[in-house]
């Protein structure tokens, strides 16, 4: 049950099709073959072997062939980062990387250098795909880390089958499409193994300029993407372009009005939200409403959700809580490590960490997370609630809330980042008027806000640098 039988097969019956494209590479299916049957070898040459997890850190196109390469030794892949490789060096057994100077503790690495390359050529090619079991484990995608250290979300290879499939059925409608969120989510590698195994093309996502100009090359009609791609994309892109794209999904946080305004004048499309999560999968889907920029959409046909309380027990429609689902095949819990209550895989529900409510329409609304509720000086209130309202006073090209203590006490801080001088008595005024017993905390400015492999603000790394400012 390898995926990769599939490729195998479409290199044979369509070897002219296009089926890796960047702006800087281009292979077909004869050459993609190729190139994993070379790399599989040179890889099992190295010692990998059926069962190993290997790390990747390289450019996005080889990434994704080494991934490839990596299924068809049956070995278990997963997209490197440093935060990955400090905490879970001891379980994995390779790291590749293209920088020979890496540091990790990883016991074996494997240098994708000029020699390596050169090698190659001489190399004879695997092109049997090693046979696995539905229950083999192939690719470890990892939670955002937002709150924590990243979680492991085994798929095996019948789990990646069912969620390239559900993907499909639920958002991956529309052709040409894209993921602009990369191969360490788990978008970016549903994409990828879908369009491989199923004879389409594979669209490598890079930079914002590179993304833009093959949107426009290819004909792209559909792409994933999060707020601040988006907002990258549509700082480049003009209105006098005429542009392909005819649906956009957002993951990963809410829109603002400002942004989903500026997404239809340039390119024409009224923004979608694509909500769910790596471990499970989309849960609903549903066009942004400016007036409600928190309505999620309606609920897909394959999932099973119900918003609870505290004690797990269903609330009424309407009523906030805490958001639970289910679909068929997902994990019974995380690689290595456990659930806890309210988070994570709990009597075969999964919880998101999330707060919401379903509305008597059968819309869902989110409230934020669980963890991003404060109460700070008699204002209780949610983060991300707070970021949205931040986003739409203008004063900021990003923004982002955070909680912190001193002396004991819940203080409220404020990251962001400007173009412009900083004008701390207007935002002061204005956040007196919205949240009249807020006091506010830190203000910082900063370069770039610190984000997860989602774009999902990280909270936790703005509360680091404010107490290193203040160390």
């Amino acid at each position: 049950m390898n995926p990769l039988t599939k490729l195998w097969s479409l290199a044979e019956s369509q070897p002219d099709s296009l089926a890796l494209v960047s702006n800087a590479v281009q292979m077909n299916y004869r050459e993609l073959s190729d190139n994993v049957a070379r790399f599989a070898a040179s890889l099992r040459q190295e010692g990998v072997r059926k069962g190993h997890v290997v790390a990747v850190q390289l450019q996005p196109e080889l990434e994704a062939v080494l991934i490839l390469a990596i299924t068809q030794l049956g070995a278990v892949s997963l997209s490197a980062s440093k935060l990955l490789l400090d905490n879970y060096n001891k379980q994995i057994d390779f790291l590749i990387t293209g920088d020979e100077t890496q540091l990790s503790k990883v016991n074996t690495r494997i240098v994708i250098d000029e020699e390596f390359m050169l090698r190659l050529g001489s190399m004879a090619k695997i092109t049997e795909p090693e046979a696995l079991e539905p229950e083999d484990l192939v690719r470890l995608s990892f939670s955002s880390g937002t709150t924590g250290i990243p979680k492991g979300i085994p798929f095996t290879a019948e789990r990646l089958e069912l969620r390239s499939a559900s993907a499909q059925r639920n958002w991956m409608q529309l052709t040409p499409g894209m993921s602009l969120l990369g191969l360490d989510t788990i978008t970016g590698i549903l994409a990828l193994f879908w369009s491989v195994t199923r004879g389409s093309t594979f669209y490598v996502s890079r930079s914002a300029q590179e993304n833009l100009e093959l949107i426009q090359a290819k004909g792209i009609r559909a792409i994933e993407t999060s707020p601040a791609k988006l907002k990258e994309l549509l700082e480049i892109a003009t209105e006098n372009e005429t542009h392909p794209l005819q649906q956009i999904f957002i993951a990963g946080s809410l829109l603002n009005d400002a942004l989903a305004l500026d997404c239809a004048k340039v390119f024409g499309v009224n923004p979608s939200y694509l909500y769910g999560s790596t471990e499970v999968g989309a849960a609903s889907v549903g066009a942004f409403e400016p007036s409600e920029n928190n309505r999620l959409g309606r609920l897909v046909s394959d999932v099973e959700l119900e918003i609870v309380d505290a004690n797990l027990n269903p609330v009424s429609v309407g009523e906030l809580g805490n958001i639970r689902y289910r679909k068929v095949g997902m994990p019974a819990e995380y690689w290595n490590s456990s659930s806890t209550h309210l988070k994570g895989f709990v009597d075969e529900w999964f919880y998101p960490g999330d707060e919401g409510w379903l509305s008597a329409e059968a819309y869902l609304y989110l409230a934020g997370r669980n963890d991003d509720v404060v109460n700070a000086a008699g204002s209780k209130f949610n983060l991300q609630t707070l970021d949205l309202w931040l986003s739409e006073t203008k004063l900021f090209d990003e923004v982002a809330s955070f909680s912190y203590q001193d002396a004991g006490e819940t203080k409220v801080g404020i990251a962001f980042v400007s173009k412009n001088p900083p004008e701390p008595h207007v935002l002061v005024e204005k956040l007196r008027n919205h949240l009249p017993n807020l006091q506010l905390g830190e203000i910082i400015r900063m370069s770039s806000l610190p984000r997860n492999n989602m774009d999902k603000v990280d909270r936790r790394a703005i509360v680091e640098l404010a107490e290193e400012s203040n160390a």
